[in-house]
C-alpha cells in the first residue's frame, strides 16, 4: 500500500501538454525544480559572522571561519554587511593566519551570484595596503587573480589597468610568493598593443630573468610564454638572454626558458642573429634547435623528456641542422670522432708507430677549438641518438615521436633515421617498441627497407606480445621491400613465426594480402619457389586448409590482381584452390579472371543508388495499400524477407534495410498480439494463450530496444517512430500485468509514464507531428489527476483498440546496425577441451565488433549446459581499434566505434558425466535505467545478443585421488 502512495506522489506532478493543436503547437511546460530555503539557512552566513566579534583567540576565530566556509549560504541584501564585517574583523585581527583564512573566504563568497567580485576585488586592494605579511599580501593577490579568471568581459581596460598598477607596486615586495603572483597578474591582463607601455611591460618581466629566486625566474619565463599565447608580440632580442639561463641550476627554469625558445624559434624562425663569437650569421630557428637539442643531454629526466618533445614540432628547420641530430662527429668537446678503420689507416700509411716513451704521441693531431666552430651548434649533434639511447623510457618514447614527426615531410631525413628506427625495435619497454613500430608504418611511404633491414625487422617477430607483433604485420604491410631476397625472407619468416603462435592467423594473413599486392614485380620471380612447382615432376596437392598453405596462395593471388603473367604459372589444383578461398574467404583473395576453370557468373553489384529505390518502392506499396488483415501481413512479410536478401547483397544499405526489417518485424509482431483482442482480457485465455501473448509481448519489447540501441545514424524522425512502437509495447504490457498477472504493476506503469514524458519532449523539440495513438495518449493522460496503474490501463484499452499502425520511416542511408563475429573460438574443432573440475580454464577469444554506440556496454555471456549463465565484462584494455592504421580516414566520421575484442576466458564447472557443449555470446548490456525500468537487484541488465553463439565442446573432469589415500 505503500509503494502505491508513493507512487502516487511520484506521478501526480507530472503535467501532459496537448499537442493536438494543428495550426500552433503551445509551448512545452517545463518542470523547474526549486530548492526552498530553510529559516534556518537564511543568513547563516551572516550569524555566524557576527560571532567573530565575541571571539577573544583567533583559534576560536579559525573554527569559525572554518564553519563558513563548509557552508556558506547568504542573501543579495545580506552581501554589504557580510564584506563590511569581515573587512573589519581583518583589520582588528593580529594572527596572519587567520588574515589568510579571511581573504580566502572572501574568495568563495565571491563565486556565489547575489556577490559583486569587483567590490571585493577593491576591498581586497584597500585591506593589503596596510598589511605587511608576506602571506597575506600572496593569498589576497591569489583571490583578486581567481576572480579575474572569472570575469568575462576581458576588455575593461579600467579593470586591466586596475590590475596591473596593483602588479607592479607588489613587484618590489621581497617574498618570491608574491612576486610569482604579480607576474601572473602581469602576463594575464597586460595591454595586448604595440606601444609604448607594451615594451616597458616586456623590459619589467625580463628584468626578473636573473632574479636571485629559481621560482621567480621561472615564472617571469612563464609570464613571457602566457603574453605570447593572448597575442603579445615578443621581441626578438630577448632571445640571447634567454638563451644564457638555459645552464641555470634549477630544472623549473631549465624547462620553461626551452618552452620560451622553442616559441621565439615558432614565431621569428626566418629572423637572422650572430653566432656568438663571430660574424657568422644564422636563422633564429636553425640556433633555437641546437639549443633545444643541447637539452636532450640534460642531467634532468624531466627536461630531456620535454626537449625531445618540442624537437618533433620545429619542421622548418635547415636540413643540415636536422641530419646533425643523427651524427655524433662534433662531440666530446669538437674533437672528430673517427672510426677503428680510418686510425688503423692512419697507422699504416703514416709508417710511424708510438714507442710509449713520450706521454701522447699518439693522441689525435686534428684537435679543434670549440671557439672556432661556428657552422653548426654542437648542442644538434647527436641529439636523437641520445635521447633513443637514454636511460628513461619516457625520453625514449619523446625521441621516437618527434623523429617520426619531423620524418613525415623530409624524405631525406627519414631514410637516415630509419636506421634508428628500426632499432628501437629492440628496446626492452613493449610501449616503445610498439611507438617505434607504428612510427615506422607512418613514413613507410619514404622509405625502402634493404636486405639488412629486413632481417633486423623480422628479428622483433619473435616478441611474445601479441600486440607488437601485430603491429609488426601493420609495418611490413605498408613498407616496401627493395630485393626479392628480402621479400623472401620475409614470407619464410612470417610462415615460420606462424607456427609458433597460431593466435596471429588473420594478422598474417592481412599482412601477406598487401605484401602481395604491393611486390607483385618480386613476387612473380618466387611462384614457383613458394609453391613448388616442378618442370618434370608432379608434385603432391598441398592441403588446401593449412594456414601456411593459404598464406601463399593469398600472397599469389594478391600479386597476380596487379600482374596477370603469374597467372599461367599456376597448376590446375591451385586454381581450385582459388575457387575455394574466394567463396570461404572474399575478403582476402580478389577477383581474377583463371582460365581452365568453371566460370561462375557473378552478379553485377547494385549502386546504392538502385538500392535506395528499390527501398523508397517498397515502404510506398506497403503504405499504399489497403487489404485485409491476413494480407497486409503477408505483404509485410515478403517485404521482410525482401529487405533482410537486400541487406546480404549490398552493404552500402545494409544498415537501413536491417532497420527497416526489424521495424516491420516488430510491427507484424504487434499485428498478431492484437488480432484476436485477447490482450484487453488475459484473464479468460487458457494457459497456452496466456504463454503466446506473453512471449509476443516480450519479443515486441525486445524488438523495440534492439531498434533503439542496435542502430547508429538514425535521424530524429527515425528515433521519435521506434519510441512511439515502443511506447505500444510498454502500454500492452502495462494492460496485460493489469489485468492478467499478480505482480505488481507500479514499475511498468512508471516505465511508461517515464517513455511518454521523454517522446513529448523530442517530439516537441524536433517539431515532430505525434501520430493519433501519440496524441491520444497525451490528451488522456493530461486529464488524469493521479495515474495509477489501474487508471492508466483503463484509459490505453480503448485508445489501442482504436489506434492504426504508424508509418515506416523514410529510408536513412547512414544507418548502421551493430555487429559482432567471434573469431576464435571457431567452434568447428571435434576434439574437447578437458580440464579439472572445480578449476578454471582459459579460453582465447577474438572478435571483431562493428558500428557501437558505446563499447562500455559489451558483455561476453557464456551458458553452460545445466542453463546456467556467466556474463563476463572485458577489460578496457582489451579493447582495440579494428582499424589502427587508419584505413577508413577518408570516410565521413560518425560517433560510433569499430574495436576488436582480444582477451581469454575463464571457465570452471563441477564434474559432468560426458563431454557437453557451451554457448558463447557477445550481447548488449543495456541497464533498466536507460529503458526506464527500475533497478531489478537480481537483474540489473537487460541483455540483447549481438550474433549468433559459439559452441564448444568441454569436459570437466574429476580430481584424481592419490593413490596412496
Amino acid at each position: 500500500m505503500s509503494g502505491n502512495r508513493f507512487m502516487a506522489l511520484m506521478v501526480k506532478r507530472r503535467e501532459y501538454v496537448n499537442v493536438i493543436q494543428e495550426r500552433q503547437k503551445p509551448p512545452l511546460k517545463k518542470l523547474k525544480l526549486v530548492k526552498k530555503a530553510t529559516p534556518q539557512s537564511i543568513g547563516h552566513t551572516l550569524a555566524l559572522i557576527s560571532y567573530l566579534e565575541n571571539c577573544k583567540k583567533s583559534n576560536e576565530a579559525l573554527s569559525i571561519l572554518l564553519r563558513i566556509s563548509d557552508n556558506i549560504s547568504f542573501e543579495a541584501a545580506d552581501f554589504p554587511d557580510i564584506l563590511k564585517r569581515l573587512s573589519d574583523y581583518f583589520k582588528n585581527e593580529k594572527e596572519s593566519a587567520v588574515r589568510v583564512k579571511i581573504l580566502s573566504l572572501l574568495g568563495e563568497i565571491g563565486e556565489y551570484l547575489h556577490a559583486d567580485k569587483f567590490l571585493i576585488i577593491d576591498e581586497i586592494i584597500l585591506l593589503l595596503k596596510g598589511d605587511t605579511s608576506h602571506k597575506v599580501i600572496a593569498q589576497g593577490i591569489n583571490t583578486i587573480l581567481k576572480f579575474g579568471e572569472r570575469i568575462t568581459d576581458t576588455s575593461n581596460n579600467t579593470f586591466n589597468q586596475k590590475m596591473i598598477e596593483l602588479a607592479k607596486t607588489y613587484l618590489k615586495d621581497v617574498n618570491h610568493t608574491v612576486k610569482c603572483k604579480c607576474l601572473e597578474i602581469i602576463g594575464a591582463y597586460s595591454p595586448i598593443s604595440e606601444s609604448k607601455e607594451s615594451e616597458e611591460i616586456l623590459f619589467l618581466v625580463s628584468s626578473y630573468f636573473n632574479n636571485d629566486d629559481a621560482r621567480v625566474r621561472s615564472q617571469a619565463f612563464s609570464t613571457i610564454v602566457t603574453l605570447h599565447d593572448r597575442g603579445f608580440k615578443l621581441n626578438p632580442n630577448i632571445y640571447t638572454d634567454v638563451c644564457n639561463c638555459l645552464k641555470d641550476d634549477y630544472e623549473i627554469v631549465r624547462s620553461v626558458v626551452l618552452k620560451l625558445l622553442w616559441v621565439l624559434g615558432q614565431a621569428y624562425p626566418n629572423h637572422q642573429m650572430f653566432v656568438s663569437g663571430s660574424d657568422h650569421e644564422i636563422r633564429l630557428i636553425d640556433d633555437a634547435f641546437g639549443k633545444i637539442c643541447s637539452g636532450v643531454t640534460d642531467l634532468s629526466m624531466q627536461v630531456r623528456t620535454l626537449s625531445a618533445e618540442l624537437l618533433g614540432s620545429m619542421t622548418a628547420v635547415s636540413p643540415k641542422f636536422l641530419n646533425q641530430t643523427l651524427d655524433k662527429k662534433l662531440m666530446s668537446n669538437m674533437r672528430r670522432k673517427r672510426t677503428a678503420h680510418e686510425l688503423a689507416w692512419e697507422n699504416v700509411t703514416s709508417g710511424e708507430w708510438a714507442s710509449g716513451k713520450k706521454w701522447a704521441d699518439d693522441a689525435p693531431k686534428e684537435v679543434l677549438d670549440a671557439e672556432s666552430i661556428n657552422l653548426i651548434n654542437s648542442g644538434a649533434c647527436g641529439a636523437f641518438v641520445h635521447g633513443l639511447e637514454d636511460e628513461y623510457l619516457e625520453v625514449r618514447s619523446a625521441a621516437v615521436e618527434s623523429l617520426c614527426q619531423l620524418s613525415l615531410n623530409n624524405s631525406h631525413f627519414a631514410n637516415l633515421s630509419l636506421d634508428f628506427m628500426v632499432d628501437m625495435f629492440n628496446d626492452e619497454i613493449e610501449d616503445v617498441r610498439l611507438k617505434a613500430i607504428d612510427s615506422l608504418r607512418l613514413i613507410s611511404k619514404h622509405i625502402v627497407l634493404r636486405d639488412d633491414q629486413v632481417e633486423t625487422i623480422l628479428g622483433a617477430l619473435e616478441d611474445f606480445s601479441q600486440e607488437v607483433r601485430e603491429g609488426l604485420h601493420r609495418m611490413l604491410a605498408s613498407c616496401r621491400m627493395l630485393t626479392t631476397c628480402g621479400l623472401k625472407m620475409c614470407v619464410e619468416k612470417l610462415l615460420d613465426n606462424l607456427k609458433k603462435y597460431p593466435n596471429d592467423k588473420r594478422s598474417t594473413y592481412k599482412c601477406l594480402q598487401k605484401v602481395g599486392s604491393q611486390h607483385a614485380e618480386l613476387v612473380l620471380p618466387l611462384v614457383p619457389q613458394f609453391l613448388n612447382i616442378h618442370p618434370f615432376f608432379h608434385i603432391p596437392e598441398p592441403d588446401v586448409e593449412n594456414p601456411q598453405y593459404i598464406c601463399i596462395l593469398i600472397l599469389i593471388f594478391n600479386a597476380a590482381e596487379n600482374l596477370p603473367t603469374i597467372i599461367p604459372l599456376l597448376e590446375s589444383h591451385t586454381k581450385r584452390h582459388y575457387q575455394y578461398l574466394r567463396d570461404t574467404m572474399p575478403s582476402f583473395v580478389p577477383v581474377l579472371t583463371l582460365t581452365d576453370t568453371i566460370a561462375n557468373t557473378v552478379a553485377q553489384p547494385m549502386s546504392v543508388q538502385a538500392s535506395m529505390e528499390f527501398l523508397n518502392n517498397v515502404i510506398y506499396n506497403i503504405d499504399i495499400t489497403e487489404a485485409t488483415f491476413s494480407v497486409y501481413c503477408a505483404i509485410l512479410q515478403t517485404a521482410r524477407d525482401h529487405l533482410n536478401r537486400l541487406s546480404l547483397i549490398d552493404s552500402g544499405v545494409a544498415g537501413t534495410a536491417q532497420f527497416t526489417s526489424y521495424f516491420i518485424g516488430a510491427q507484424l509482431i504487434y499485428f498478431r498480439i492484437m488480432e484476436n483482442g485477447y490482450w484487453a482480457n488475459p484473464t479468460s485465455l487458457a494457459s497456452h494463450q496466456a504463454h503466446n501473448l506473453t512471449t509476443n509481448i516480450q519479443n515486441l519489447l525486445e524488438h523495440c530496444l534492439k531498434l533503439q540501441f542496435f542502430f547508429v545514424g538514425l535521424s530524429a524522425e527515425d528515433k521519435c517512430a521506434v519510441k512511439q512502437l515502443h511506447m505500444k509495447a510498454l502500454a500492452l504490457n502495462l494492460i496485460y500485468i493489469v489485468k492478467g498477472s499478480n505482480s505488481s504493476a507500479l514499475a511498468p506503469c512508471h516505465n511508461f509514464l517515464n517513455m511518454v514524458e521523454v517522446l513529448q519532449m523530442e517530439l516537441h523539440k524536433n517539431g515532430i507531428e505525434p501520430e493519433c495513438f501519440t496524441k491520444d495518449v497525451f490528451k488522456e493522460l493530461s486529464s488524469l489527476e493521479e495515474p495509477k496503474p489501474g487508471m492508466v490501463s483503463r484509459v490505453l484499452i480503448p485508445i489501442l483498440a482504436e489506434a492504426r499502425i504508424g508509418r515506416i520511416p523514410r529510408p536513412n542511408v547512414k544507418i548502421r546496425m551493430s555487429s559482432a563475429e567471434i573469431l576464435e573460438p571457431t567452434g568447428q574443432t571435434d576434439t574437447s577441451l578437458k580440464f579439472t573440475a572445480g578449476l578454471i580454464m582459459s579460453v582465447p577469444f577474438e572478435a571483431e565488433l562493428k558500428h557501437l554506440l558505446d563499447p562500455s556496454r559489451i558483455r561476453i555471456k557464456v551458458k553452460y549446459p545445466d542453463q546456467k549463465t556467466q556474463v563476463i565484462l572485458p577489460r578496457p584494455a582489451h579493447l582495440k581499434p579494428l582499424n589502427p592504421e587508419g584505413e577508413d580516414s577518408n570516410k565521413p566520421k560518425m560517433r560510433e566505434s569499430n574495436i576488436r575484442l582480444l582477451t581469454d576466458l575463464l571457465i570452471s564447472h563441477q564434474v559432468w558425466s560426458e563431454a557437453c557443449n557451451i554457448d558463447i555470446n557477445i550481447a548488449l548490456a543495456i541497464p533498466e535505467a536507460d529503458i526506464g525500468r527500475r533497478r531489478n537487484i537480481d537483474n540489473p541488465h537487460t541483455l540483447l545478443d549481438l550474433c549468433k553463439p559459439v559452441k564448444i565442446s568441454v569436459s570437466p573432469k574429476p580430481i584424481k585421488k592419490n593413490i596412496l589415500s
